[in-house]
């Protein structure tokens, strides 16, 4: 700061001593995009709750071209369907701030002052997406919602295990993967696009023999191999791998912190998810989003307070209904990794 501005600000009475550098914030942001907030299409909605088609995968993949009869025809064919619902709740967060204390950072000058609402509006923005992973979690990813739940472990040889966890040396993560593809391909005739992980089944496949063995001699010394996920899904086969990485405080208000991840870090999923989401086009799962009338599917908004509380209030609300839509076009992996004790 220049000395005469310095000199000025103190004949004022208006010295920045500790004033609140609002432009150099702590605040622990997370990447608001991507993640399991992306791995399923969106259908954004115009009403709260409403039905939608479900077709037979059975009348769908059978052959019932027929040969035609001289002068005559053949008898039509019926494509099954059943429909279910999808329903939009309203959820809601609130954030306040006290004019009166915040007059004293305006009149100390505290820099980034003015985006005391933008900053408000991030956070709300993240705990809403801390919402929204929690409820990826609860509806996707999680045992018993898929058409198959597979566990790994030491030993495939063991009672109730499928495949050997991929931290273990023994495993072959490309080859059982490349079978459950192939598996899903026969009985559904989709192929699974995509691949989401918990974080420590990615760091587990970044560092195994055989994934780093598929790229390291494309390394050199001043760019060396790394497994990214694009790397991944080339190597694994699939469009696209996704980290489930994102991570919240699960402990009540002035609880001691708990900080985890969101999903399961030691499992993964693996599915077929359309690009374009049709009334006749399969799909593992939709997020259904409603815009509650707003014509925003994220709305944030802010209002006065109570008369005499010289208070404002920032607050925001997101309306969605994360649903399987195909439960044979998914399989979930437990235990993909070992849990850590």
């Amino acid at each position: 700061m220049p000395n005469n501005e310095v000199q000025n600000r103190i004949l004022k009475r208006r010295t920045p001593v500790n004033a609140a550098l609002t432009n150099i914030s702590t605040a622990y942001f997370q990447k608001l995009t991507g993640g399991a907030t992306s791995f399923f299409p969106e259908v954004p909605v115009d009403v709260s709750t409403d039905i939608y088609y479900k077709f037979s995968k059975e009348d769908l993949l059978r052959d019932d071209v027929q040969r035609k009869p001289m002068l005559g025809k053949v008898d039509a064919t019926v494509i099954g369907y059943d429909t279910d619902t999808y329903r939009c709740e309203p959820d809601q967060v609130i954030l306040g701030y006290d004019d009166l204390y915040q007059s004293d950072l305006e009149r100390k000058g505290a820099k980034g002052i003015l985006r005391l609402r933008q900053n408000k509006s991030r956070i709300i923005a993240e705990k809403i997406f801390i919402h929204q992973n929690k409820d990826f979690a609860k509806g996707f990813f999680r045992k018993g919602v898929w058409g198959e739940d597979l566990i790994g472990g030491a030993s495939a040889s063991t009672s109730g295990v499928d495949f050997v966890s991929f931290d273990n040396s023994n495993s072959d993560p490309i080859g059982y993967i490349t079978d459950c593809i192939t598996s899903m391909k026969k009985s559904t005739g989709r192929i699974p696009n995509k691949l989401g992980l918990g974080q420590r089944v990615f760091d587990a496949l970044i560092k195994h023999p055989d994934i780093m063995n598929r790229i390291i001699y494309g390394g050199t010394a001043d760019n060396p191999a790394t497994v990214t996920t694009k790397a991944l899904a080339t190597i694994l086969g699939v469009d696209e791998v996704i980290v489930f990485d994102a991570i919240w405080n699960s402990a009540n208000l002035g609880e001691e912190a708990n900080m985890g991840f969101v999903c399961d870090e030691n499992a993964m999923l693996l599915a077929y998810a359309t690009n374009t989401p049709m009334i006749d086009e399969a799909t593992a799962g939709y997020t259904f989003r409603w815009d509650m009338g707003t014509e925003s599917t994220l709305p944030i908004i802010e209002w006065e307070g109570e008369e005499g509380t010289y208070s404002h209030y920032i607050g925001g609300m997101v309306s969605q209904d994360m649903k399987v839509i195909c439960k044979d076009l998914g399989m979930y992996f437990s235990n993909a990794v070992t849990p850590k004790e």
